[in-house]
């Protein structure tokens, strides 16, 4: 441990001074003599000594081997060290003979008793009260026979936490230093790591037969190979996955395309794990090798290997991904025309594995509809992998989707990586904010539509995928196709099944009643909207759709305490839309002076004149360039 950290953890010299100063008060309660040490003070008999010291023999090794250790940096002619039991009885004592003299004048020597009630105020008594380090000079000790003394003090925890003992090192007050007590507190976290080690060592031993039992039972394929690349055990999954129950003592290469370098393995580990193999029997698997060495000499011994077939790793896509899907339909909340039209255009789309395309604005539930259509089809019980396309930078999108081989560029896995796609395979991949995915890719991707064949950045060979294809958007893909950012074929290839969700404020105030009261069981057991609570939420247009409300009632739910939702606890801004005049004149005049009023209202801003407008831009600007409005914002 670093003597940084241990200074950083020992008490404070006020919190010492205040201890010391309760010990004397202590200590003269308990009659102890300030000039003279007990001659009645609590002794163990030699055969009460050896049996306690048996009772802790092995930490008592290891406490002999830590002082050897000290006195290589401390002389023992001028420094005693001593070890006290829990309750305080001095069980070996290390120094000089002159040293170990000096200690016996005051009682400091194997079978006293060094508590408050014997001796008063000492390193040792008040390291056993306080459980910290600690050090004291000179008149801190209560006896006079101590003055003149340094010592040192550190406590010795084992299992759980259990005091176990004392450290202590003692010397003149003229040797008084810092590092004293810093290396005393080091020597006791050295032990108890020591002992640590000796108490998992000797579970170990204990418990070789349940670690047998344990591999046996384990999930995972499970080989040992000794130094020979002969096969010495297969545990039962192993067996099961590998399709051959005689494996054991024949040479490893009975296994197709496991090329095992025991040498490189040892020199470079790291190049061994989550790798790929196809076996015999046509099983592929993902394995991982790594060297079994020597503790002693290092001698390389074998290997130990662990492997899974792919088909069930790809069933886990969805853990891998961070994405299992939960909801289904029974879970999307609302009951309005507009919206039960949208589930049931998805309950059909469920029942097919043609391509599907989410529209709505950000927030309305397009990832929710993406995963009960999983759910409710064939492939429910198999992957779900959803991607953002517009949250990963070109360059990663390709490796993401498709995945790449060894090698395949700098930085990459040694061991290469399956994309999306592959992990999705029987299943369904979302491809959510498809809109914003760049054109380069929108190619890759629509050969992929095209053949149902992956091929992985760097690799020759291509891959058959049956992933069920879902894409989301909340941008307008017919005004992306008009701007030459969304490539036609691919909008083709993805709206076979088009599903448009609706806005909340579309959806009317009776699922905006229903989604708030479900977001306040949801967050906030017990509490209630009121009349002009629910009032607001009805009356709010609501951008950022169910997402906001959700965030809305959240936020409600921490200012209201648990009680009544007040209007004042929402937060929320009525925000209404302009009301236009009417222009009179014929339909084109109508139409140029609409849209110049709806430009003069937008501070000519473009795109959101368009969406207020419900055209896309690029007809807006034909229109503009038409009509020959001026697009100069008004001062």
């Amino acid at each position: 441990m670093d003597p940084d950290t241990i200074a950083a953890d020992l008490p404070g010299i006020e919190q010492i001074r205040q201890q010391v100063v309760d010990s004397h008060r202590r200590s003269r309660a308990f009659g102890i003599s300030p000039t003279s040490r007990n001659q009645h003070q609590l002794k163990l008999a030699p055969p009460e000594l050896e049996a306690r010291k048996e009772e802790c023999q092995d930490l008592l090794e290891v406490i002999t081997a830590h002082f050897q250790e000290f006195y290589e940096l401390l002389s023992p002619e001028e420094f005693m060290v001593a070890f006290a039991d829990g309750e305080g009885y001095i069980l070996h004592q290390e120094g000089s003979d002159e040293i170990k003299m000096i200690c016996a004048e005051r009682n400091c020597s194997p079978g006293y008793r060094w508590t408050e009630e014997d001796v008063g105020t000492t390193a040792i008594s008040l390291c056993l009260r306080m459980q910290s380090s600690l050090q004291l000079n000179d008149k801190d000790h209560f006896c006079k026979k101590a003055h003149g003394f340094t010592s040192s003090a550190a406590p010795i925890f084992g299992h759980q936490g259990v005091l176990e003992g004392v450290l202590v090192v003692s010397g003149e007050s003229a040797k008084t230093h810092p590092h004293t007590l810093i290396m005393i507190t080091m020597m006791a976290r050295s032990i108890e790591k020591h002992m640590r080690l000796l108490r998992r060592n000797r579970e170990m031993s204990l418990y070789i037969g349940f670690l047998d039992n344990v591999i046996e039972a384990t999930g995972t394929g499970l080989m040992t190979l000794d130094r020979e690349l002969q096969i010495r055990k297969v545990n039962r999954q192993g067996k099961e996955i590998l399709r051959n129950q005689d494996l054991e003592g024949r040479p490893v290469s009975v296994l197709n395309d496991l090329d095992l370098d025991l040498q490189e393995m040892q020199d470079n580990p790291q190049a061994w794990k989550n790798r790929e193999a196809d076996l015999a029997n046509d099983i592929h698997v993902y394995y991982t090798a790594q060297p079994v060495v020597s503790p002693r000499d290092e001698t390389l011994l074998g290997a130990v290997m662990v492997f899974e077939e792919l088909n069930s790793i790809r069933k886990l896509a969805d853990k891998i991904s961070g994405a299992e899907p939960f909801f289904t339909f029974e879970r999307l909340i609302g009951s309005s025309e507009v919206f039960a039209e949208a589930v049931q255009l998805a309950k059909l789309a469920s029942r097919s594995s043609s391509t599907v395309l989410l529209r709505g604005e950000t927030g309305t539930g397009k990832e929710l509809f993406a995963q009960a259509i999983h759910k409710g089809g064939r492939r429910a019980q198999q992957a779900f992998v959803p991607i953002n396309c517009g949250a990963i930078p070109g360059e990663l999108l390709e490796s993401e989707l498709f995945g790449y081989v060894d090698g395949a560029f700098t930085g990459a896995s040694r061991s290469g990586r399956p994309g999306k796609f592959e992990l999705a395979d029987g299943g369904t991949i979302l491809l959510d904010e498809i809109g914003d995915m760049p054109h380069d890719m929108q190619v890759k991707l629509l050969r992929v539509l095209q053949t149902g064949e992956v091929q992985r950045i760097g690799a020759r060979k291509l891959i058959r995928t049956d992933a069920r294809i879902i894409a989301a958007t909340h941008v307008d893909l017919a005004e992306r196709i008009e701007l030459k950012r969304f490539r036609n074929d691919l909008y083709y290839r993805l709206n076979i099944i088009q599903i448009n969700l609706p806005t909340l404020s579309q959806r009317g105030a009776a699922d905006i009643e229903a989604l708030a009261h479900h977001f306040i069981n949801r967050y906030g057991s017990g509490s209630r909207l009121s009349g002009p609570a629910l009032d607001t939420l009805v009356e709010y247009d609501w951008p950022g759709n169910v997402r906001e409300l959700e965030n809305t009632i959240q936020r409600a739910l921490h200012l209201c305490g648990g009680r009544v939702i007040g209007s004042h606890h929402l937060g929320l801004e009525p925000r209404t839309r302009p009301v236009r005049s009417v222009v009179p004149g014929t339909l084109k005049e109508m139409e140029k002076n609409a849209i110049a009023q709806a430009l003069e209202e937008n501070q000519h801003n473009m795109a959101r004149t368009a969406k207020g407008l419900g055209i896309s831009r690029a007809t807006l600007y034909r229109k503009v360039k038409a009509y020959r409005i001026t697009a100069v914002r008004s001062s």
